[in-house]
């Protein structure tokens, strides 16, 4: 696992990050987005974090629901 970033104000901005660091490679066509750029998005009950290949269009997402 990823160590906490200092750099990370949250506990969700930590996971974004480690998101962008450790699941850069896309699944469908192979292209390694060295950018990462995961977008995060929460509506009180469920954290998404999203990815869009820059290659391909695929899209990924993680979901995390709170309780």
């Amino acid at each position: 696992m990823v160590p906490f970033n200092a750099d990370a104000s949250t506990p969700l901005e930590w996971a974004r990050q480690r998101y962008e660091h450790t699941d850069k490679k896309c699944p469908d066509c192979g292209y390694v987005d060295e950018e990462g750029n995961w977008e995060s998005r929460t509506d009180g009950r469920r954290i998404v974090y999203r990815h869009v290949c820059p290659s391909c269009g695929a899209s990924r997402e993680h979901v995390f629901t709170l309780k």
